[in-house]
């Protein structure tokens, strides 16, 4: 479901309410229409249609595209019914009003969302894309105004992380701040095997690496270089299969073949440094971040789960 971190980062402003879920978008039609709704909270229904752009919504704000199966679609219900509940509980209790929470809506458009987009032109084309209306978009970021003063009520009384916990966290989760392990490479490309191998007996018999590379090699961003690639990550992510099985069995100062996607690479392993943990002085601040937020996110669901039992709920999609 959502993402509070991306939808604020990107709309510039503290929105949505709790990790993993999303807010409703247009909900509150009348339980007389026609088709069976997916559920009823507090006398309106939420429908197929509603739940369709409520996943629009989500996918826009998130960049990806949800699961389409049928668990999944139970669970969004879930969201929206708690979420609906929540919101009439925070109308019911003057938090908010929905003619403020929509100002705050299109204020939010105007100031943080189009100038990111290329202005009303550029928001219209985003939202043609994504198959959704500038009326939706902003139902939406009304129920996350209406929803986000729920979440600083159920918050206000979380406090702050301290620096033990912070670091009690630190000391138990070592794999969080651990680093990947480096290796310094070296290569010159050519096109075929047999090249490679008469560069790698040149090198073996001291030929300058530097040189021949410049001489030599196809790979024109490391031709002015010498074949220096520098310090990389010894990683699936960073090195193609074939670099990362070669560096694997050789040792500093070695020299490799491999069959790469331009040809054939002739690879040095120059150095290697081992994965470093990163000092806690330098993660504390993200630490106590992420466990406040987990800490506030906790405090959300259990205050949005009781409203929802006050509510007069009925699910008929399951």
């Amino acid at each position: 479901m959502a993402n509070p971190q991306r939808l604020s980062k990107f709309i510039g402003a503290t929105l949505v309410v709790s990790l993993g879920t999303a807010a409703l978008a247009g909900c509150g039609q009348s339980s007389t229409t026609a088709a069976k709704p997916l559920a009823v909270v507090n006398g309106a229904d939420i429908t197929n249609s509603q739940l369709n752009t409520m996943v629009r919504m989500t996918e826009l704000f998130n960049g990806s595209t949800l699961p389409n199966t049928h668990a999944e679609k139970v669970n969004e219900v879930k969201y929206l019914v708690q979420e609906k509940s929540v919101e009439d509980w925070a109308l019911a209790h003057h938090l908010i009003t929905q003619a403020q929470a929509k100002a705050s809506a299109t204020s939010v458009i105007t100031k943080s969302i189009e100038p990111q987009v290329g202005g009303k032109t550029g928001l219209e084309k985003m939202l043609k894309s994504k198959g959704v209306t500038y009326q939706q978009l902003t139902d939406y970021l009304t129920e996350q105004m209406i929803l986000q003063q729920a979440y600083n009520q159920a918050t206000k009384n979380v406090k702050p992380i301290s620096t033990a916990a912070a670091e009690a966290f630190y000391k138990a989760n070592p794999q969080y701040f651990t680093g990947t392990p480096q290796v310094e490479l070296r290569e010159i490309t050519v096109k075929t095997q047999a090249e490679a191998q008469a560069i790698e007996k040149q090198l073996k018999a001291g030929a300058s690496f530097s040189a021949l590379a410049q001489k030599d090699t196809i790979n024109s961003a490391l031709k002015s270089k010498g074949g220096e690639i520098g310090w990389v990550a010894d990683s699936l992510q960073s090195l193609s299969p074939a670099v990362y099985k070669e560096i694997g069995t050789l040792k500093p100062g070695q020299i490799g073949v491999t069959q790469g996607s331009h040809g054939y690479d002739v690879i040095e392993l120059q150095a290697t440094k081992a994965a470093q943990e990163s000092p806690f002085s330098q993660v504390e601040s993200e630490i106590k971040s992420n466990l406040l937020q987990t800490a506030q996110g906790n405090a959300y669901q259990t205050f949005a789960g009781k409203i929802e039992k006050q509510a007069k709920v009925t699910i008929y999609f399951k």
